[in-house]
């Protein structure tokens, strides 16, 4: 077994809280954009337990990435279910086998950043800033083959407590959304929508 977090006290589930504001890159200016995954439990040798969260799906709904979690990071719901909650107080590790872990850390926040897609269509985004120190991509289909689309999302550690900005663009049926933009994510979990204008459609009275 990887060297994750072993403990020993019985713990639940909890439930997940995904892309608030429907078909869009996740709701409008002013929401909160908190993200809440349940926790689940991987058990040796019937003592020690492992906790862990499923971040995306991919094809055929098989979750893209497992995310082994300190056990100082989980919390309970309101329904008093284990949960991780994002942004968090946390840093992501990426071990020499390729297992990631989300560990405690007082001067990083990893945010959970997703761009939801239109109907049979997809979306990207890059971190305009501050550089990430570490970055896990995921994707989410919509339906087994991505035929209604495909979103995208990532966990992204910056040191510091500072905001994420990123740059996204989204095709396929968007239904009056915008199909690009900047979101700007907040330590508190409240986000900004800024809408960008095409710079070459201003040429002509530039100042």
């Amino acid at each position: 077994m990887p060297a994750l977090f072993p403990c020993r006290s019985s713990r639940g589930k909890g439930a997940r809280k995904r892309g608030e504001g429907g078909e869009g890159p996740q709701g409008g200016a002013g929401e909160r954009m908190s993200k809440t995954y349940p926790v689940k439990v991987k058990e040796v040798d019937g003592d020690l337990r492992f906790y862990y969260i499923e971040v995306g799906k991919k094809q055929y709904f098989k979750t893209h990435r497992i995310v082994w979690v300190s056990p100082r990071l989980v919390k309970k719901s309101e329904k008093g279910e284990d949960i991780v909650e994002f942004p968090i107080r946390a840093k992501i590790v990426i071990t020499e086998k390729g297992t990631i872990k989300l560990v405690p850390s007082d001067s990083h926040l990893t945010y959970d950043v997703f761009v939801g897609c239109g109907y049979r269509g997809g979306a990207k985004f890059e971190v305009i800033e501050p550089t990430p120190e570490s970055m896990i991509e995921y994707v989410e289909y919509r339906s087994e083959r991505g035929s209604l689309g495909v979103s995208v999302g990532a966990l992204v550690t910056i040191k510091g407590e500072v905001p994420v900005k990123i740059k996204y663009h989204r095709s396929g049926r968007l239904y009056g959304s915008n199909p690009e933009g900047v979101r700007v994510y907040r330590p508190n979990g409240d986000f900004e929508d800024i809408e960008v204008t095409d710079v070459s459609d201003l040429e002509d009275v530039k100042a």
